[in-house]
């Protein structure tokens, strides 16, 4: 998006220095140009347009992307705590992969979906819950009912966690957002007032393309949650990692987990 904003500045000395000067000749009446009211009110209308308009999506894109994380840590952080209260230790595989899977999330799946990208180590630990969980179907009903739930909540909380990753608004969309903006600095370039000083002009000018173009590097931002400026940090899931390593270290002193510390299987 940084190439649409320099698009619109370039717009700017096209219109105030090539076409401005031939506008009135194209007229055969007396031509005044624009008032300065007509620079305020594409300001306002486009302002409010873009943010109502295209932000809201991206916006709401960005709310579910996060939510979506904190719900996957949860769930993890809720599965690790119910398999430690299985009787005679039949949890204890459980949540050596919750611990597992929290570390390959953090450090191997988060900076893969940057470039879009998925975590086979993750895939491994969450086969590995489909796995366990049916090994714990004949302890208490309760605890294997809050298990099964759990598991699934993680495994679609990070689905759809994958699907936000990527941008969901229409490439047709972007493109006229950007003919337009590129196309309401000509005009307002071009025919603008001629007693209206040039520097005056070009400070309209600048302040609107910096602040179209800024709405447009704010939408694209918003739209891929998980790089860029703004996006989503994995505070949730390495609080979890944390947590849950620590609790089964003291839950069972000695005992390896089957997994380095970024959560890569280990025979």
């Amino acid at each position: 998006m940084i190439w649409a904003i320099v698009g619109a500045l370039l717009a700017i000395p096209l219109g105030a220095f090539v076409l401005r000067p031939r506008v009135r000749t194209w007229f055969g009446g007396d031509f005044q140009g624009l008032k300065i009211e007509s620079f305020v009110g594409p300001i306002v209308t486009l302002t409010v347009f873009l943010a109502a308009f295209v932000m809201a999506q991206a916006t709401q894109s960005f709310q579910r992307a996060n939510q979506d994380a904190s719900v996957e840590g949860s769930a993890v952080s809720l599965l690790f705590e119910n398999a430690a209260m299985l009787p005679d230790g039949a949890g204890k595989d459980l949540q050596a992969t919750s611990v597992c899977y929290a570390r390959a999330v953090h450090h191997i799946e988060w900076p893969a979906m940057t470039d879009g990208e998925t975590a086979p180590e993750v895939d491994h630990w969450d086969a590995q819950f489909n796995t366990l969980v049916p090994k714990v179907l004949s302890g208490p009903g309760s605890l294997v009912g809050q298990v099964v739930s759990l598991n699934r909540s993680q495994s679609e909380a990070r689905t759809l966690r994958l699907y936000e990753a990527s941008p969901h608004l229409p490439v047709l969309t972007v493109a006229l957002m950007i003919i337009s903006i590129i196309g309401v600095l000509l005009l307002l370039m071009s025919f603008a007032h001629h007693d209206m000083k040039r520097k005056v002009l070009l400070g309209f000018g600048i302040v609107l393309a910096l602040l179209l173009g800024g709405t447009l590097f704010l939408v694209e931002q918003l739209e891929e949650p998980f790089r860029g400026v703004v996006k989503v940090q994995p505070s949730v899931i390495a609080k979890v990692e944390r947590d849950t390593g620590a609790l089964f270290a003291a839950q069972y002193p000695g005992a390896t987990l089957p997994c380095d510390t970024v959560g890569r299987p280990v025979a």
